[in-house]
Formats: C-alpha cells, structure tokens, sequence
C-alpha cells in the first residue's frame, strides 16, 4: 500500500513536471515566434525587390528632375547674359570684359589703353596751357611728342592732339588726361579745349 502510494506520487510528480514543461516550452515557442517575427519584419522591406526598385526609380527621378531644373536655369541665365553683353559692348562674356564694357558706356568711348589710358597730364596755370606726355604711345600711333615730354608751345599741342584725335576715330576709342588747374576760368578753359579729345580722369585745383 506505501508502495503504491510512492509510486503514484512519483507518476504525479512526473506528470506536473510534464506540464511544466509543456507549459514552459509553449511559452518559449511563443516568445521566440514573436521575437523573429519581430527581427524579420524589417528585413522582409529591406530584402523585398519591388520595394528596392521603386525606392531606387524615385531617387532617379528626382535626381533626372533636379538635373533638368538646373540645365533649364543655366540655359535661362547664359541667354540671360548674353543679351547682356549685346546690350553692353562687351568683348567677352568675363567679370572684367563687363567692367570694361560699363567704364566705356560711362565714357561714351572704349579704352585705348587697356592698362594704363591716361596719356597726358594738362596743366592751365592763369591761363597758361602746358601739356606733357605720361603715358606711353602705341606703336601705331605716330605724333611729335614721347612719353615724358613736356610743351607749351600752342603748335605742337594743337599737332599732338589732332593725331591722337585721328587715331581715336580709326579706332573707336578715347584716351584719358589728367587735368591741373589754378582757377575757375582755367578749369573752364581747359575742360572746353581737351574734352572734345580725351576723357577726363583726374581733376587737381592747384590755387
């Protein structure tokens, strides 16, 4: 009977323990289903090739539609600048080839120089008229004067300037002078007399 007894508590035993166990292994099944399901998720959007391939033909798109925007503005903005130039004079389509283009429409004439223009310096002094030579000559252009000569005499003022006038008209441009004037009646005279000729690029009262 005690026999019995143990051998039934023992089945029982055995038999809570197997419950246990599957309890335990059911609970396992359980978390372990949902915690892969959980980690695949993801991966299944990842690993999916309809989702790559949409994903990459919108980037591409947008990529051709940005790409196309910046040719439409760079096309806008060369015509842009080309009218621009048209409308300015302007040799070349460069930062400096614009400059040059503006100086000449506020002068009204191009450069004859593009370096250094100012080819005289004009001095009025109570009347008094002196002009002398600081800039250098161009090759092709001849008259009685040379960089650093200095004069007073009307006839050879009146020489060199007509030949310079003569090569600005052949060339469509304009040289500079530097003015120095005493009085009101010199400044006059001397802005009446030199600016049919040449643009002025410095005024200095002396008086």
């Amino acid at each position: 009977m005690e026999s019995d007894s143990r051998s039934g508590w023992a089945l029982g035993l055995s038999l809570v323990e197997v419950m246990l166990l599957l309890v335990f292994a059911s609970m396992m099944v359980y978390v372990t289903d949902n915690v892969e399901g959980r980690s695949q998720e993801p991966q299944e959007v990842v690993d999916n090739p309809k989702i790559q391939d949409s994903g990459l033909q919108a980037s591409l798109d947008a990529a051709t539609k940005k790409s196309n925007d910046l040719e439409r503005q760079l096309h806008d903005m060369t015509v842009f600048v080309n009218e621009v130039k048209l409308m300015v004079g302007a040799k070349v389509s460069t930062k400096e080839g614009f400059q040059e283009a503006i100086e000449s429409l506020k002068r009204g004439y191009a450069l004859c120089q593009k370096e250094d223009n100012t080819l005289i310096e004009a001095s009025v002094q109570n009347g008094v008229e002196t002009v002398q030579v600081i800039g250098d000559i161009p090759s092709d252009l001849e008259v009685n004067l040379v960089k650093g000569d200095q004069t007073s005499d009307l006839d050879q003022i009146v020489s060199f300037i007509q030949d310079v006038y003569q090569y600005e008209k052949d060339h469509s441009c304009r040289f500079s002078y530097r003015l120095k004037y005493a009085t009101d009646n010199d400044y006059r005279k001397a802005r009446r007399g030199f600016e049919k000729y040449f643009y002025p690029e410095k005024m200095i009262r002396t008086g």
